[in-house]
């Protein structure tokens, strides 16, 4: 197991120092250190910390060029670089020392303090004339030209000790200043990287106001970021009592063996504690990779801790650093405000479902021939939204607009709703009121525009002869006209204080019939598209209320 963490952490290094070099490569150091190399007289690079040249170098002295001209000595001088990068590794200083006879310059690139890379220096002077003895060895050891040798040797020239050390300090400031402007250079862009990051997460997060919906995207976007592979979000129940148990909103995993629930004292540090808790999804495997690394992470709405979200699955077992446990817990205030906002915009529906059968069973109660009755328009209302491909939002806009449709009636005496007798004119004129007397019930509740509007005109015709408007065709509201045919069918259907029920397949050919004059008659298909099973199903429960519409000469309703 120790094998295997020493393995991730070289591997979460080398990837990390990956990271610098390409930066160092973008930060335009090439030019700077040909500029430098004139200025100075050395000739400069920068490598890796194993010694791999991370730039060019294009100033080489022309001993150094006679050198590497051959492979033996081309070999030796990468020795030499080598030895300095190492001794420049672990020194952590600027070190001094001589290759065939040249002085060479190490110095670490420091980031954070740890050595990233290593600057050299040199090969473009000496402090002591080369000796003839040692360039004639160095010609017989490479294979190289005696006389061109000497001759670039000769060329080489000598500095004082002084002048060196100069030289190796401002080699070091250099080495320095690119280490600083590398870590703001890395600092900025992981700045930017988070406030994009937070932006995005904020906007996912915000673009919907179920629970589920709301946690499974975060989740995503946040195994995205990390580069995790799977996760969860846990929300807590209010702090009251006994019995408290948090339950699970959304997971992604992508193996169902790699789902990652946190354990009740994890749970219970997080939220005692309201910060990261690390630990081992998987604790009894051999591996690092197999243990799975995880990380709980609090969800806060004020002072509260109202949920944990916790991801696992790094690449290579990778544990998760405590900079990306903070940027988390960051992201985790926003992913708590949202959750919390979608779990009261429940709660608040929940009620708002409950005002509305309220108000329904209110209405119903007024007499027999109104049970069941707005329920069952709702469900067909909704089942038409349905097969009419309209949206979920849509959907439960029919449904809402079908509970409420008749609200107006309320105002309506119940002598008049029941009478079995036809209604004078006046009376009628009374009635046809509800629409409008139910909008502006509705209206200051804050209801949904189009709700409120298809219970305004869901006594519109289709021919423009309805009430209250005289409004036709597409000028009606869509869920109008979906509440029209649904209401219609349920009144032919049920039995009234004057007629018998419809059978179902009158009220059905009544329907057909009427397509074009008082119904949309797309919506008239789709409703005669319905399962009768399910029409059934939801007739049988129970009478209902509703003034009866006029079908025209051969109605059997004869009450508009």
């Amino acid at each position: 197991m120790r094998q295997q963490t020493k393995t991730t952490g070289r591997w979460e290094r080398r990837v990390l120092l990956e990271k610098y070099y390409r930066e160092l490569k973008q930060l335009g150091l090439q030019g700077l250190l040909d500029k430098l190399s004139l200025a100075l007289g050395l000739a400069m690079i920068v490598t890796d910390n194993r010694g791999r040249p991370l730039m060019q170098n294009r100033h080489l002295s022309p001993f150094c060029k006679v050198l590497r001209g051959h492979p033996r000595g081309r070999t030796r001088c990468e020795a030499s670089r080598l030895a300095s990068v190492r001794a420049a590794t672990v020194a952590a200083d600027v070190v001094l020392h001589t290759h065939a006879g040249l002085v060479h310059i190490a110095a670490p690139l420091r980031v954070n303090g740890e050595t990233m890379a290593v600057v050299l220096a040199g090969g473009n002077a000496t402090l002591v004339p080369p000796e003839k003895e040692i360039v004639q060895a160095i010609a017989r050891d490479t294979g190289l030209a005696e006389e061109d040798l000497l001759a670039a040797a000769a060329r080489v020239p000598v500095w004082t000790e002084a002048r060196l050390r100069k030289v190796a300090d401002a080699v070091f400031a250099v080495a320095a200043i690119i280490g600083e402007l590398l870590h703001a250079r890395l600092q900025l862009q992981q700045r930017v990287e988070e406030l994009t990051a937070l932006f995005s997460f904020a906007r996912t997060v915000s673009a919907s106001l179920d629970v589920s919906q709301v946690a499974t995207w975060a989740l995503e976007a946040v195994l995205a970021l990390t580069g995790a592979t799977s996760g969860s979000v846990m929300m807590l129940p209010e702090p009251l009592g006994e019995g408290r148990k948090a339950e699970v909103a959304a997971t992604v995993e992508s193996r169902h063996e790699f789902r990652v629930i946190p354990a009740a004292e994890v749970i219970a540090s997080v939220e005692k504690e309201a910060r990261a808790a690390h630990f081992d999804s998987r604790p009894g495997e051999a591996t690092r990779e197999e243990k799975r690394p995880a990380v709980a992470l609090p969800l806060v709405v004020g002072s509260r801790v109202t949920g944990i979200l916790t991801i696992a699955g790094k690449p290579k077992g990778a544990r998760f650093s405590e900079d990306e446990a903070a940027f988390l817990t960051t992201l985790g205030t926003g992913l708590g405000l949202a959750l919390e906002n979608a779990r009261l915009y429940s709660t608040l529906r929940q009620h708002y479902v409950r005002v509305v059968r309220a108000l329904a069973a209110a209405l119903e109660a007024k007499d027999r021939y109104t049970q069941g009755h707005s329920l069952r328009v709702a469900q067909w209302a909704r089942a038409c939204a349905v097969h009419l491909g309209l949206s979920i939002e849509e959907q439960e806009h029919a449904y809402t607009a079908g509970l409420l449709h008749d609200i107006g009636k309320i105002g309506v005496s119940e002598t008049v709703l029941a009478k079995p007798a036809p209604l004078t004119e006046e009376e009628r004129a009374h009635v046809e009121q509800h629409p409008v007397l139910g909008a502006k019930i509705l209206e200051p509740a804050g209801l949904p525009a189009p709700v409120i509007a298809a219970v305004r005109h869901h006594h519109e015709d289709y021919d423009g002869g309805g009430y209250p408007d005289g409004l036709a065709g597409e000028d009606i509201p869509l869920l109008a006209r979906i509440i029209r045919v649904a209401d219609a069918y349920d009144a032919m259907s049920s039995e009234r204080p004057y007629r018998p029920a419809f059978t179902r397949e009158r009220a059905r050919e009544e329907l057909a019939r009427n397509a074009g004059r008082q119904f949309d008659p797309r919506v008239v298909e789709v409703f005669l598209r319905l399962p009768p099973e399910e029409t059934d199903a939801l007739a049988v429960s129970g009478p209902h209320p509703d003034i009866p519409l006029a079908f025209g000469p051969s109605s059997a309703t004869g009450r508009a």
